[in-house]
């Protein structure tokens, strides 16, 4: 998915939450069936609906102005919405994340593992009427390796001919996908790749109409505005029949104060406070936005759960920065030797201190993943020499000021965590500076900065290993560190082809080939907080990459109150 979303807020409530995926399954289509996964959804709907709650259902979110082309979104906020709009041949199971049918209905895998042939739903329409045929799958991915700003664009590499299109060195007729009727389409890959099922789950690999404003998905936008995006019912969706809410309303949390939608407490509402007044009163189903949890009257609505990511800061080569080939010279920080010495002296336990869930990898360990060493502890005498060593090797006097900078949303470093790193860099003849920007300006910015380190929350978007270890493949679209290393992508390459243990294995030295590095600074693994009354609410269903398709969600018939009367003897 979405996906896959850069969360760049450190989330102060947690609870601990494992993950364990299973693997999907890899044959013929006979043996797939996920009407099983999906039971829960069903009994929620085994109930006399009342149609007048599902005319409209408000989702109050933090301000953002959302990029609805699924193509070149990297948000899980975006992806809320567009998991709304569109749809792709697969889809996320909203209870265990794992990749079911969709637009496709079926799909058979060729004695190679290298052909899939994917068989579309003959109903499957647009939401101006059109079908979905093969054709248009085809158009929407040849589209996507074609956009320049598509982040996810090369997990398509492994379809054959799809890299050299996508980095101008082929055509779109060598690429291997072919349309065998209006409903059935053919894939074919350069290696076997178990996990491709899961890839087609991301939204950048949905179904788009060549009109901008037509939708795949079970919705479609109505209106967008400042602070509001409406979205209608698609009569014409494949699954309109069990699609409930007829309107679903996203509104700014920080610019509600707009009479005209009906949802205005005041005038003004910005604060936590007010969102957890909204919520009490009444006036938004489900709030995603920041807000006041012991203002909140029901605490039961309060849904906190851990997230299939990382946060971490990453250092970036001079290769991406701006001018590099121009007036800009090699950084010190390009140097292993001296990120290293870095990571040695960094102050690990103080950064880490009050996250519920510390890490000290980069991936997140699934079952069945070997266990990585990681960073867990400081060491400034080693860090020293490993500076010292450095500079004599680069050529850098000992007594040399060298700048690091840190470029960070703001709140993700807090004064006590500053001054840590100051003090710890100081000693090694380093001089820590902090570039702080808001939080909404800050993703925008990473490719266009010469700062050296950045900070990001990366949410997988598919439940493997390659979901992180991708970041910093050589040729990966989502490669904003500018790392390359031939063993460590040489070793991705080695895993698509793998069996599942071994595939483990080798991602695990992949992982350890980065951390060697010294380029990632794992921090923890990241939290969400949403409030929403699911006794209320149907079809919404916590899992780890806090996606939840639109599609599933209605409004519960409210129960009855007893009134709270006691009757006195005369």
């Amino acid at each position: 998915m979405t996906k896959n979303y850069r969360n760049v807020f450190i989330c102060i409530f947690a609870a601990f939450f494992a993950l364990n995926f299973s693997c999907f399954a890899q044959e013929n289509s006979e043996n797939h069936d996920d009407s099983d996964d999906i039971e829960f959804l069903e009994n929620e709907n085994s109930y006399e609906l009342d149609e007048a709650l599902q005319e409209n259902f408000y989702i109050l979110e933090t301000s953002r102005n959302h990029e609805l082309n699924p193509h070149l979104t990297s948000y899980t906020s975006d992806s809320q919405i567009i998991s709304g709009l569109y749809e792709g041949v697969f889809s996320y199971n909203p209870v265990n994340l794992e990749p079911q049918a969709a637009i496709a209905v079926d799909y058979k895998i060729s004695r190679d593992k290298k052909r899939w042939k994917i068989i579309l739903r003959e109903n499957a329409r647009f939401s101006n009427g059109d079908q979905i045929t093969a054709e248009s799958v085809k158009y929407s991915w040849l589209v996507l390796l074609a956009e320049e700003n598509a982040p996810f664009a090369s997990l398509f590499d492994i379809v054959k001919g799809a890299k050299e299109y996508r980095t101008g060195n082929g055509r779109a007729d060598d690429v291997g996908i072919y349309v065998e009727s209006p409903t059935v389409l053919s894939v074919v890959l350069n290696r076997p790749a178990n996990y491709f099922a899961r890839i087609l789950c991301c939204p950048a690999f949905s179904v788009i109409h060549r009109n901008p404003d037509v939708s795949s998905g079970a919705y479609y936008l109505e209106d967008r505005s400042e602070n509001t995006y409406v979205l209608k019912k698609n009569p014409y969706y494949w699954d309109a029949e069990n699609t409930k809410l007829k309107t679903i309303t996203f509104v700014q949390s920080e610019m509600r104060g707009n009479s005209q939608n009906n949802y205005s407490v005041s005038p003004v509402l910005t604060t936590a406070d007010e969102n957890a007044h909204a919520f009490n009163q009444g006036l938004a189903d489900w709030v995603s936005a920041e807000v006041n949890t012991e203002k909140l009257l029901n605490k039961r609505a309060i849904m906190i759960n851990a997230q299939f990511g990382t946060s971490y800061f990453f250092f970036k080569n001079s290769r991406k920065k701006p001018d590099f080939y121009g007036t800009k010279k090699i950084s010190p920080w390009d140097y292993q030797e001296f990120r290293a010495a870095v990571l040695e002296a960094f102050p690990w336990e103080v950064i880490r201190t009050g996250s519920f869930a510390p890490c000290t990898t980069f991936v997140y360990p699934l079952s069945g993943y070997p266990t990585v060493e990681g960073y867990d502890y400081t060491d400034e005498n080693e860090a020293k020499r490993l500076m010292q060593a450095a500079r004599q090797k680069y050529g850098y006097s000992q007594d040399e000021i060298i700048p690091l900078v840190f470029e960070i949303p703001e709140g993700a470093l807090n004064e006590n965590h500053k001054t840590a790193i100051k003090e710890a860099m100081e000693k090694l003849g380093v001089d820590f500076k902090v570039k702080s920007l808001p939080s909404f300006q800050y993703l925008s910015n990473v490719a266009h900065s010469d700062s050296d380190v950045f900070y990001y929350s990366w949410i997988g978007d598919f439940a493997d290993p390659l979901a992180f270890l991708v970041l910093f493949e050589g040729d990966s679209t989502l490669n904003d560190s500018g790392w390359q290393n031939d063993d460590f992508d040489a070793l991705l390459e080695q895993a698509a082809g793998a069996g599942d243990q071994e595939r483990f294995e080798l991602l695990a030295k992949a992982e350890t080939i980065l951390l060697d590095s010294a380029m990632v600074l794992p921090l923890f693994r990241p939290f969400t907080l949403n409030v929403v009354n699911t006794e209320e609410t149907g079809g919404w269903i916590s899992n780890a990459i806090d996606l939840h398709p639109l599609k599933y969600l209605f409004k519960r018939m409210p129960k009855t109150k007893i009134p709270n009367i006691v009757k006195l003897e005369d």
